[in-house]
């Protein structure tokens, strides 16, 4: 049995119905070809480039077991030509993966999310400590000045 995991990235303006269906043709296309052991969504996340104008996209991991490579390039080619998906990346794996449950995979992507965020705002306070401050007030030295008190004889 050889292994593989396939990351696809979807448009981010599709709504969770189509996101689903989407999921789902795929999930029967692989079905016919051999056996799905993990589909689960990641979520939106930004991309590292634009890809067709997008800055976003909807993250979606697929893990399967096959035993012919032939079949592979037909999952290769429906990828190809499914417009829904913006890029698709397929690895052979080396161990066969573990099933995850949905709540472990939603708690660690939050937790990833969370931890990034946290970098960022690190990152950008970092930044602005180390920015030169271009408004900071001048002391001037401005004379004091004295009441000249009467004296009354």
């Amino acid at each position: 049995m050889r292994y593989y995991e396939t990351l696809y990235i979807l448009n981010p303006n599709f709504e969770q119905a189509q996101v689903d269906n989407i999921i789902k043709e795929i999930d029967e296309h692989v079905s016919k070809l051999s056996s799905v052991i993990n589909h689960r969504v990641w979520g939106k996340k930004r991309l590292a480039y634009p890809i067709d104008q997008h800055k976003y996209g909807i993250y979606i991991i697929l893990q399967f077991e096959t035993q012919t490579t032939s079949s592979l390039n037909g999952f290769d080619d429906f990828m190809k030509l499914n417009n829904s998906v913006l890029r698709y990346q397929t690895v052979r794996l080396d161990v066969r993966p573990q099933e995850l449950e949905d709540e472990i995979l939603d708690d660690s992507s939050d937790m990833i999310e969370e931890l990034l965020q946290a970098e960022e705002i690190q990152g950008l306070i970092k930044e602005t400590a180390q920015a030169p401050v271009e408004n900071e007030k001048e002391e001037t030295e401005q004379p004091s000045e004295t009441v000249e008190e009467e004296t009354s004889a």
